[in-house]
């Protein structure tokens, strides 16, 4: 039990640290009137949604961390998200499909946290319950159209 709240509460400070850096090293204004595009294409650009997506997943970290520390047993399906997110942005920008613009050590922090989110889902190391064979699916699924989303709109 006291492992699973140190590996929640280490999840939740290295989103809020991701959080912090990214909010501070974007451009992001908080005008949205001009990100917005009222064409029949789509309410929201692409540049909009790729300058989020960093913070998205650092939300999925941060409620996954949360859920590790309060509910163990349901935080399992968002830290398969989150890892499922995570891996796909980093191999496909290894081989060359996308292109991330995040700094070396955040995509180490990242691939490392991942790794250990999968673990932690799909094992039962720390006494909670396994991630389903249907929650695994629909979290790399939902993980697939999360990085297809923003790159391919």
């Amino acid at each position: 039990m006291a492992t699973r709240k140190i590996i929640g509460i280490v999840f939740s400070i290295i989103a809020v640290l991701s959080i912090i850096i990214f909010l501070i090293h974007s451009d992001l204004s908080f005008n949205l009137k001009e990100y917005f595009d009222f064409s029949f294409k789509s309410y929201f650009s692409l540049s909009y949604f790729n300058q989020i997506l960093p913070l998205a997943i650092c939300l999925i970290l941060l409620y996954g961390g949360v859920l590790l520390i309060i509910k163990p047993k349901k935080s399992n399906p968002i830290l398969a998200l989150f890892g499922f997110t995570v891996l796909e942005e980093i191999v496909f920008s290894w081989f060359g499909i996308i292109s991330i613009d995040f700094p070396t050590y955040i995509v180490a922090i990242f691939f490392s946290s991942a790794l250990l989110a999968l673990w932690i889902a799909y094992s039962d190391t720390i006494n909670q319950k396994r991630l389903s064979l249907k929650e695994g699916i629909s979290s790399l699924t939902l993980g697939t159209l999360i990085t297809a989303f923003s790159y391919y709109l």
